[in-house]
């Protein structure tokens, strides 16, 4: 996949995407397998914004049985499911267990109810699953089992457990590459750093987008007979240069975020209350419950989601040590065993969702279900849909309902959605563990067992490609992740076929190398004289690289003495 604008100006497309995350991903490649022309451009990199903000769980909607939304959960248990069957190396199943109660909504009985239900609305849950990739029967822990599996949890009043699995993203933003490049690799013209700057028009038709390239800055217009706005908490930046009034206000921002610390909870996520004081607007302050999540995660742990309202541009939101001292103290409310400190956070992830609009309402309640937007209907504009997307899990769902509509606007019959069987770049694999003990037996005379994980969970059967990239060594003892080979191959990989332009592309979105904290001065230098060599980058270019991401990292919550004992490493 290489970075090409060429025929951007030279074609006129069934459908150009505005926005490179998840949606904007599963919109290109769901039309481009039914046949359609499509071009995507992604103002900054591809997943870089909101879609990489996720505990990298795909709900089944076990939380919507008590809305008795049996419609949603079915919905998100077939969500579920696809992405286990597409994406097997980078999808898996994930145990998670939450405490139970006397209280009778939190009882045994009321969850062993829930969990039979769940399991009930899931019974084809494990249709054409490779049986590692299969999501087993929920069941109650006894007290003594919950003990054993949370220890950091306050034993008074818990009475067991309930078990079930949702599944767990290895990697959320090279999920979200893996579509981006399997639509690629049929036709579709994709590129990162390119900036929807405005609208074709011709009266109150939408005829495509006025485009600027980051890089060089020029513009140039892409034609497209429908365009698709899925750009996130920016859909209505897009949308400004309509300069036309909406009927009502589309995206309402509130602030989420997800942090990773060091390890809290091994086997299972734990589903917990949070138990924070909340300043009320009258200034008194109240106790309210909140559900976080605890997850196990490469070695560390994931917390989230956080929620709060949030008023203002998101290009302009700094987050702050108050934010991160806040969000501690409800972190530990919930799971006092963790006893978090600042030094424990590695990395934050921050990015916005829409909520319902109730400023007075000191709970942030999100919109549960991913709105498609007709412009036919709502500005008496034809060409354009606007895609406002609420969670990873949906996002496949909703970009089939988005194409469908495309193809109304088309004239053309609605051919079957196949995004849910059809496995995606890397993941054509029929048996993963089958596929990853293989790799491990191979090539352990060659790579620690670990490096080999991380790559066959990462790249899928793109593995072995990485693996020739090894550069020539007479060592033939085992390449620790974080060798200069290993870090090498897998930079070069990324600049020659997945579009890396920017260092912090490599470190946060390609490797997984930065993904888990800040690497050391050494390790950013080594990676940014690589792409050097690739990309042509003067000293000065390289420098400027590297001062970008250490200034990504204080943006997502390292403070400046962490940066100064990396420098000092």
């Amino acid at each position: 996949m290489q970075r090409d604008l060429t025929n951007f100006s030279n074609d006129e497309y069934d459908v150009v995407v505005i926005g490179g995350g998840i949606y904007g991903a599963c919109i290109a490649w769901d039309a481009a397998q039914r046949g359609l022309s499509v071009a995507l451009i992604e103002r900054g990199d591809f997943g870089q914004a909101t879609s990489a903000n996720s505990l990298k769980t795909v709900h089944g909607g076990l939380r919507y049985l008590q809305d008795l939304d049996i419609n949603l959960v079915r919905m998100m248990i077939q969500e579920r499911s696809a992405y286990l069957h597409i994406a097997p190396h980078l999808v898996q199943p994930l145990p998670c267990l939450t405490p139970t109660y006397a209280k009778i909504m939190k009882s045994r009985t009321a969850m062993g109810m829930a969990l039979k239900l769940n399991d009930l609305a899931g019974y084809d849950r494990n249709k054409s699953l490779d049986s590692a990739q299969k999501i087993p029967a929920s069941r109650l822990f006894s007290q003594e089992e919950c003990r054993a599996a949370l220890p950091g949890l306050p034993t008074e009043g818990v009475t067991g457990a309930a078990l079930w699995h949702d599944a767990q993203i290895f990697d959320t933003e090279r999920l979200t590459l893996s579509f981006i490049i399997s639509a690629s690799s049929v036709g579709v013209d994709v590129s990162n750093y390119v900036e929807a700057v405005g609208f074709l028009r011709q009266e109150n038709k939408i005829l495509g987008v006025t485009a600027r390239d980051i890089i060089t800055n020029e513009e140039f217009e892409i034609h497209s007979k429908v365009v698709v706005n899925a750009a996130g908490p920016w859909i209505d930046t897009v949308l400004d240069s309509l300069n036309q009034d909406s009927s009502h206000p589309r995206y309402r921002h509130s602030l989420a975020v997800n942090i990773i610390t060091r390890k809290i909870v091994d086997n299972y996520a734990a589903g917990v209350q949070s138990w924070p004081n909340e300043q009320l607007n009258d200034g008194s302050n109240r106790l309210v419950s909140h559900m976080l999540f605890v997850s196990p995660w490469r070695d560390l742990s994931l917390i989230g989601t956080f929620h709060s309202h949030y008023q203002g541009d998101p290009n302009n939101f700094l987050l702050g040590e108050d934010n991160l001292q806040n969000i501690i103290l409800e972190a530990n409310s919930a799971y006092p065993g963790a006893n978090l400190e600042l030094d424990d956070i590695k990395f934050v992830h921050y990015g916005f969702l829409p909520e319902k609009p109730n400023p007075n309402d000191p709970e942030v309640k999100l919109v549960r279900k991913s709105k498609i937007v007709d412009h036919r209907s709502e500005n008496d504009l034809s060409g354009l849909i606007s895609v406002m997307g609420v969670k990873y899990t949906t996002a496949r769902y909703t970009a089939e309902k988005a194409v469908d509509l495309v193809f109304e606007y088309l004239g053309k019959s609605v051919p079957p959605c196949k995004t849910h069987i059809n496995q995606l770049h890397g993941g054509h694999i029929d048996h993963f563990g089958d596929y990853l003990s293989h790799a491990i037996q191979e090539d352990s005379p060659l790579l620690a067992s670990n490096t080999i994980d991380h790559w066959v969970r990462s790249y899928g059967t793109d593995y072995s490609l990485v693996k020739e990239l090894l550069p020539e060594s007479g060592d033939q003892s085992q390449l620790s992740p974080r060798s200069s080979p290993v870090i090498y191959a897998q930079v070069i990989f990324a600049v020659r076929e997945e579009m890396a332009i920017k260092l912090s592309d490599v470190i946060l979105r390609r490797t997984g190398i930065g993904s888990i904290g800040r690497p050391d001065d050494s390790t950013l230098k080594t990676i940014a004289e690589i792409m050097a060599l690739e990309l042509g980058w003067s000293v000065e270019k390289i420098n400027l690289e590297i001062e970008e991401v250490k200034a990504i990292y204080r943006k997502h919550g390292l403070s400046d003495r962490k940066q100064e004992e990396l420098e000092n490493s």
